[in-house]
């Protein structure tokens, strides 16, 4: 499954992410962030290596950015 997060750096999407990848291998995750003042990447820091998850920084108001990130997406996290 392909998951994609949008505001995942934040709080409540950094746990989430933390919670799929930990516990769903298998499962691939994007996340998309523009990294605003709730984004902080720290709390990503023991994932962000990991073979299933990615991050995109761009603002869900774009788009063309969402479009692209939401391909092959099974389900979005907003």
């Amino acid at each position: 499954m392909n998951i994609l997060v949008t505001g995942g750096a934040g709080f409540i999407g950094s746990n989430f992410i933390r919670l799929i990848i930990n516990t769903r291998p298998d499962y691939k995750i994007t996340n998309l962030d523009k990294l605003t003042y709730c984004g902080n990447l720290n709390n990503l820091k023991d994932v962000q290596e990991s073979k299933n998850y990615r991050l995109i920084k761009a603002d869900i108001c774009d788009p063309k950015a969402v479009l692209q990130a939401m391909r092959g997406a099974d389900l979005v996290v907003n």
